[in-house]
């Protein structure tokens, strides 16, 4: 498994990249008509699809958890069973009432979440809960979550209309768009409640009946809830009371039985519906080993978007002047995600060697035919109008190839394979 330092490196060479644009343009093996580097920097740094990916990169940060749910429903298994080890609660926040706590979550030093939890709220039906709802109001707004986590416990139904109504009104009060996902925990005790893995399709069945009836709810109180996911955050550490531990000892912990189900349709969800400054950190976090995909991916779709641009937008130079040095750029970015060292020659010989299909319609095959024999890719001054379409999908091909290719290690016939299917699918999803 990638180590997180290793990531954080690849990461940091491709903010510098960008920090350092000039020097990345002068490098290019191309031979650029005058004043079209500061067109490339202009569509590079102006667009918001490319400006947000890298600035995410460089400003990333622990995500912002809100959590409602009733005492027992377990949003502290939850957290350690997202992570997959063992984290106790440290840096409590005190806030102005006592029926919600903050707190992180870290692990040597580095916050690895941010909590608000609103443990008893849902419970409570004093007539001091108005004020309390006042506070909480104010409190999401200082906190600014990233994603709202409703946790229903699997094997109870006792007053979840209320539980639901009682989220309905929250959303009402904060009128705000955060990504809601109603979680049900404890899956692990549907029937047959001794199964704690690989589970049978009966108990598959009754979990699937238990998602339904929690949709079904949601829809009975118009609660447009993003997702409902069913999960297990089942764990058996090699210590049978791990919250009776000191910090050290708790670090050493490992997970002696891993019943846990679903967690990664859960992580999947907050990766794509959160801001990606606190995405990129939890991939960081839980799943490093696809996190240097994920961003390749967000990368190469936020340079395809960047790409369409020029075929609309008025340039006093051909479009491939402008085309070619963002594609290479582009492989320069995945490359250095994946670790590789490239040159400006294995830049131009990657985008030369699949040119037939990454920039098809460009007219460059002669690119193809001339292969490694040119010193520089010499682009035309005038003319050579591309359409969005094409520049599209050729430059969301060009990634595709890229990813598979350094980071997938794929061969060449199968990197041509899977340009071929990208740029089909990125000329579909333009014109949808």
């Amino acid at each position: 498994m990638m180590n997180i330092k290793i990531l954080e490196n690849r990461i940091n060479r491709v903010v510098n990249l960008y920090d350092n644009l000039e020097e990345l343009i002068n490098n290019l093996p191309i031979s650029l008509p005058d004043g079209a580097q500061e067109q490339i920097k202009k569509m590079i740094f102006g667009n918001k699809d490319i400006n947000n990916v890298i600035s995410s990169l460089k400003d990333r940060r622990p995500p912002r958890f809100f959590m409602v749910g009733r005492t027992g429903v377990g949003k502290s298994s939850l957290i350690n069973a997202i992570l997959g080890k063992y984290a106790a609660r440290t840096s409590p926040i005190k806030i102005g009432t006592n029926q919600v706590q903050r707190y992180n979550y870290e692990s040597d030093g580095r916050v690895l979440f941010e909590v608000m939890d609103t443990r008893g709220i849902a419970e409570s039906t004093n007539n001091q809960n108005t004020v309390a709802e006042d506070q909480l109001k104010e409190e999401i707004e200082k906190f600014d979550p990233d994603a709202v986590m409703f946790l229903t416990n699997a094997t109870e139904r006792a007053r979840m209309d209320e539980d639901v109504e009682y989220i309905k009104q929250l959303y009402k009060d904060i009128d705000r768009e955060i990504p809601l996902v109603t979680v049900i925990t404890h899956v692990d005790n549907v029937e047959p409640s001794r199964i704690k893995e690989n589970y049978t399709d009966s108990k598959i069945r009754n979990i699937n009946e238990k998602k339904l009836q929690m949709e079904n709810l949601l829809k009975k109180f118009d609660l447009n809830c993003s997702a409902v996911i069913p999960v297990s955050a089942y764990i058996e550490w090699n210590s049978e009371d791990p919250h009776q531990l000191d910090s050290e000892a708790q670090k050493k912990l490992h997970i002696e039985f891993d019943g846990r189900y679903n967690i990664e349709a859960l992580l999947d969800f907050l990766e794509t519906n959160m801001d990606f400054k606190a995405s990129v950190y939890l991939m960081m976090m839980t799943r490093v080993d696809k996190a240097i995909k994920k961003i390749a991916d967000k990368i190469t779709s936020a340079f395809a978007a960047g790409s369409a641009a020029v075929g609309i937008s008025p340039i006093p130079f051909s479009d491939m002047a402008i085309l070619i040095p963002l594609q290479l750029i582009l492989i320069t970015t995945i490359a250095y995600l994946s670790g590789t060292d490239i040159s400006k020659e294995s830049a131009k010989e990657f985008l030369i060697s699949f040119s037939g299909i990454g920039i098809f319609g460009y007219g460059l095959r002669v690119l193809a035919q001339q292969g490694s024999k040119l010193l520089n890719l010499v682009l035309p001054i005038a003319g050579s109008a591309v359409s969005s379409v094409i520049a599209f999908s050729g430059t969301l091909a060009i990634g595709k190839g890229a990813i598979a290719y350094y980071i997938d290690k794929k061969s060449k016939d199968e990197v041509e394979d899977i340009m071929k299917e990208a740029s089909k699918d990125g000329k579909d999803k333009f014109s949808e």
